[in-house]
């Protein structure tokens, strides 16, 4: 038998690849930080410089693995080249090694632009090798890719196990089960444990309960909803939603939701505390601990009434569910991404820098070796939550015991990002432009500054329809994940037993009259960044469409009543449970709301507004917070007397924004014959005004709030 080459060249050839790729890694990391504009990169280069040193010198945990991952997998190859050349000199066969690690690493890049690309656009590396994808004819590309990322790394992998064992025999067995595990799990390779058997068939004394959301969904962009998208070819033929689709076509489906804002934290308070921002006390995005233990002692949640009867309460998400791990709400599992503070932000950072650990460690081996990456935003994708909702799932059926989970997706959250086929299955395919795979997004103009609604109006027609056709991709992204859901509830024998509610935090603005991108931000345009879809299904209930106007400050008291829990008097929202069973009959509810953290201060035409300084100046981190990123104590009561407010009725909409000299201008619109907000008729319907004005007021300043018959004794003109 012909002599196996020596390991330590080998070793060496890979170790020098792997040290460039650490060199590179820090270099981008010093260029990157360099580049930012805004404080806090200044902040992490001079006060955080120890922190980021120890984030760097983990990173060489990854690349030693790695460099025993190439040496057993280039060992055979390179055996067999140094079996026919005459000169085995060391040196040469570490130039090799460092050569055949380097083409493993390109494989692997390239393989990474087919099953995570998410990880590239933020990395900025490798961007070339997505062509190199393209030049596979469309005929034949399905069974190409299979072939060059299935079928070719399956059949090296064999090869370098059968040579393992054959060259070294029993020793070769541990060297093999090595290489099976390094580069299996390199390729992110999962498999799925057979699901256990349905559950008993019966009804439970209980229901359990499902919300799903998705960060961003408006309550328009569904194809329930009557939205069509611009691209009807190919799979885009089957619409933007066509699971929730058929979930709506059996449920109960409210035409009009809203929050009160349409800002994450504050608005899942609001969700499963059933109370308005301005009671709850989560005004903005940014609260200090102060803040935040005073709402933990003031809200009754929805999920601490359900725990108290018996339910498994959990909250399941990816980053945008990280608030729960600041204002837990009463569940007692949470499984998100840890929220955003600023060491997170740092260790993110450094991770993407170091590209070796995205591309090799999204897996189970690597969450041993890493396992804060299970808690990192870039890892924890939309397939990754429903991977633990299924899981989680089974284990429900199994237990028998009812639940009632939040299962909550950044799907639709700027800038629209979503991996393939989705992120071009509604845009143009002849689009080469700055937004292809998503939006062109500046974060150093964005909390660094305020006057980007310049710029954002100037965007060109063509862009703003690439903007909605990401947008459109995100919205099928999250409803495949709805509908891999539903399978699961089916296989698992609950979905008899299980009210699902599909809704939102809050929607987004995307370039319709009078706005541009965003939420929170301004109550210009048809209110689309505060309306939310609102599917619900209640098995028994016969499904039907509600026009009367519902909000999110009402899901909880309805819940409470289908499932028999108490409701606490501290709850602001109605119930809708009466007009779902059909013993109430629906009348409109009157939508009162706040805009969030003033990122941009939207122009209102003919007055001045309260000036607030860019978000890196009204913020500061405070480290005996968690790092945590919080508003300045100046700004807390500037903040709150800058915000707009906002009341709708049926057909009319009153805005209130607050001037610079200290007063407030109210302009009046009819969104029944004026959808966009065009038109301020504040001057010509002083009928209308005065009465919705009084309303608004009342609710702003003493926290009452005002029906519309209220509002309207009369009758809503």
């Amino acid at each position: 038998m012909r002599r196996a080459a020596p390991p330590l060249p080998i070793l060496a050839g890979a170790a020098a690849f792997l040290a460039l790729q650490y060199g590179i890694a820090l270099w981008r990391l010093t260029q990157s930080s360099g580049a930012m504009a805004n404080k806090f990169s200044a902040l992490a280069r001079d006060e955080y410089l120890g922190f980021l040193i120890r984030q760097n010198l983990l990173m060489l945990l990854a690349y030693g693995t790695l460099t025993l991952a190439a040496t057993l997998l280039a060992r055979p190859l390179l055996s067999l080249w140094s079996d026919r050349k005459p000169l085995q000199r060391p040196i040469i066969l570490a130039a090799a090694a460092f050569a055949l690690t380097g083409l493993f690493h390109g494989y692997s890049t390239l393989r990474l632009m087919k099953t995570r690309p998410y990880f590239v656009d933020e990395a900025e590396f490798g961007h070339w090798y997505y062509k190199a994808l393209d030049l596979l004819p469309e005929p034949v590309k399905p069974a190409g890719l299979f072939l060059l990322f299935t079928a070719l790394p399956v059949a090296f992998i064999a090869f370098a196990l059968g040579w393992q064992i054959h060259r070294f025999g029993r020793k070769g067995w541990i060297a093999a089960t090595a290489c099976l595990l390094i580069a299996g799990s390199s390729l992110a390779w999962q498999t799925t444990a057979e699901p256990p058997p349905p559950a008993a068939s019966g009804t439970k004394a209980a229901p359990n309960v499902i919300i799903i959301g998705s960060d961003s969904l408006r309550g328009d962009k569904l194809g329930c909803y009557g939205y069509r998208p611009a691209r009807s070819d190919g799979p885009a033929a089957a619409g933007v939603s066509p699971n929730i689709d058929s979930l709506a076509a059996r449920s109960v489906r409210f035409e009009r939701c809203y929050t009160a804002i349409a800002s994450t934290m504050e608005s899942g308070v609001q969700l499963m505390a059933s109370m308005y921002p301005q009671t709850h006390g989560i005004r903005q995005m940014y609260p200090d601990r102060a803040t935040v233990e005073a709402t933990n002692q003031r809200v009754e949640p929805l999920a601490a009434s359900l725990r108290a009867k018996g339910y498994d309460t959990a909250a399941i998400g990816d980053w945008c569910a990280g608030y729960y791990e600041v204002v837990p709400l009463g569940f007692e599992h949470i499984s998100a991404s840890s929220f955003d503070n600023f060491r997170i932000y740092m260790s993110q950072a450094v991770v993407m820098a170091h590209f070796v650990v995205p591309l090799y460690f999204d897996n189970a081996l690597g969450y041993r070796i890493f396992p804060q990456l299970q808690s990192f935003a870039q890892f924890v994708t939309p397939k990754v939550v429903t991977d633990r909702v299924e899981k989680r799932l089974e284990s429900a059926a199994r237990s028998g015991r009812p639940f009632f989970w939040h299962v909550f997706y950044s799907c639709n959250h700027l800038p629209y990002r979503s991996t393939q086929p989705y992120v071009s299955m509604f845009t143009d395919p002849a689009y080469q432009g700055p937004n292809k795979n998503g939006v062109d997004f500046d974060i150093d103009e964005f909390i660094g500054g305020t006057d980007l609604e310049a710029k954002w109006k100037a965007l060109p027609p063509r862009e703003a329809a690439q903007i909605r056709g990401l947008y459109d991709g995100c919205t099928r992204q999250f409803d495949d994940c709805v509908g891999r859901i539903l399978n699961a509830l089916k296989r698992n024998g609950l979905d008899d037993n299980t009210i699902l509610i599909i809704t939102a935090d809050h929607g987004d603005d995307l370039y319709e009259p009078g706005v541009t991108l965003g939420h929170g931000l301004t109550f210009n345009g048809g209110l689309h960044a505060n309306h939310v879809p609102m599917i619900v299904h209640v098995p028994g209930i016969a499904p039907r469409t509600i026009p009367e106007t519902v909000r999110l400050i009402d899901v909880a008291p309805t819940i409470a009543d289908l499932t028999g829990a108490p409701r606490p008097r501290s709850w602001e929202g109605l119930s809708f449970a009466g007009w779902l069973r059909g013993g109430e009959t629906p009348e409109h509810r009157p939508f009162y709301g706040e805009t969030g953290f003033p990122f941009i201060q939207f122009t209102v035409p003919g007055i001045e507004r309260p000036k607030l300084p860019p978000m890196d100046e009204m913020t500061m981190i405070d480290e005996d917070y968690n790092y945590q990123f919080v508003l300045r104590p100046e700004y807390r009561e500037k903040l709150v007397q800058a915000k707009q407010r906002c009341l709708r009725t049926r057909d009319w909409k009153l805005v209130c924004t607050p001037t610079a000299q200290g007063g407030r201008h109210f302009g009046l619109f009819h969104l029944a014959s004026d959808p966009g907000g065009e038109k301020d008729l504040a001057a010509t319907r002083p009928e209308v005004l005065a009465p919705m004005r009084a309303a608004l007021e009342k609710w702003m300043d003493q926290g009452i709030e005002s029906s519309i018959r209220d509002i309207f004794p009369s009758g809503e003109p």
